[in-house]
């Protein structure tokens, strides 16, 4: 029923087909995938790991990270490594990785959060003050941030400081400014300033680009693109709804692809932020945690089927095809990175 309405959708032109050319394309860039698994003998997740995939041969290196890695956000690829979170005594740091996963990670400095930066190959690193003595430790009192851009060496290009809550999440720092979840709250932040730039009440952050980022509100039943030129909505056609806070911009952020529901069923959509289209992407079951990602070039869009099965779609293509790697565990994020030599080495379970 689901598919056949889907189907119904693009026929009626309220969802546009795919086009393109039916020649293949070589699916590009590398998978960065966050995964966790379960010990043999319990339920409760015990193990995780970082996992670097070639999409095209599905050749797959893992890397052991400390348990609760994944609690403080999905790796990221920024500068030809993975970054993750680590601890450095009591103190939240972050840390990186070649895409080999091999050596000794490098400590970036200490960071609460961490998101890329809208300057390729570097990354903001969010430091809250702890507390003065008399200060309840866990109050989300707004406190004084400093943000830090450095490079994947640690290098520090650029630095700012604003107020947020102690308990704020850091989501995106596109060129408008920086976004994040205070409580009930979606804000964006200039650099510098104190007061948000913009506050929305039950705001869910969706992606972000280098100049915009999407958002929706309450049960999400538009998505909305914010950069400095204003705030553009989309609204998807009748009978489909769009899936909180799961979304994706292609690196050119002439197109967003976001998970939709359409009669129960989680499918994958493709916006034209030019033409406002929505375009449906054929076989795309979305399932698992329901991460998407673009590859480097924009030519493919990689997503999880299930926990543990993923799929890649090129732009145009008739189907979603399986993609060959075998994570070995639950898919809890997905990141690309460009295509470079990457060495056989041991695997780390």
């Amino acid at each position: 029923m689901a598919r056949s309405l889907f189907a119904a959708l693009v026929l009626s032109g309220l969802l546009a087909a795919p086009t393109g050319s039916r020649d293949p394309v070589e699916a590009d860039g590398m998978l960065v995938l966050g995964v966790a698994g379960h010990s043999p003998d319990s339920r409760v997740v015990s193990r995780e790991w970082a996992a670097v995939a070639n999409p095209r041969s599905g050749t797959t290196r893992k890397r052991r990270l400390d348990g609760g890695t994944l609690c403080h956000g999905q790796l990221l690829a920024v500068g030809g490594n993975v970054i993750f979170s680590g601890y450095r005594g009591r103190r939240t740091v972050a840390r990186a990785l070649p895409l080999t996963l091999r050596g000794p990670a490098r400590t970036l400095g200490a960071a609460d959060n961490v998101t890329p930066s809208s300057t390729p190959g570097r990354l903001w690193l969010g430091r809250w003050r702890r507390p003065k003595s008399g200060v309840r430790r866990w109050s989300n009192h707004p406190a004084r941030v400093t943000l830090d851009e450095v490079d994947a060496a640690g290098r520090v290009s650029a630095r700012t400081h604003t107020l947020m809550p102690r308990f704020a999440w850091l989501h995106a720092a596109t060129a408008g400014g920086f976004v994040a979840t205070e409580g009930l709250w979606l804000t964006l932040r200039r650099p510098g300033r104190d007061r948000p730039q913009l506050r929305v009440r039950d705001g869910w952050f969706a992606a972000a680009g280098s100049s915009s980022f999407a958002w929706c509100r309450g049960r999400c039943r538009a998505f909305h693109v914010s950069s400095r030129a204003g705030d553009r909505p989309l609204k998807p056609p009748a009978g489909v709804r769009p899936i909180v806070a799961v979304g994706a911009f292609s690196p050119d952020e002439r197109r967003l692809a976001v998970g939709v529901t359409v009669r129960g069923r989680d499918q994958v959509a493709v916006v034209d932020l030019d033409s406002r289209r929505w375009i449906a992407v054929p076989g795309a079951r979305l399932g698992g945690y329901r991460a998407i990602a673009w590859s480097p070039s924009g030519q493919w869009l990689y997503f999880t089927a299930s926990n543990t099965r993923l799929l890649g779609w090129r732009v145009g293509a008739e189907h979603a095809v399986p993609l060959p790697i075998a994570p070995g565990g639950t898919v809890m994020s997905i990141a690309t990175a460009e295509t470079g030599r990457l060495q056989d080495f041991p695997t780390y379970r």
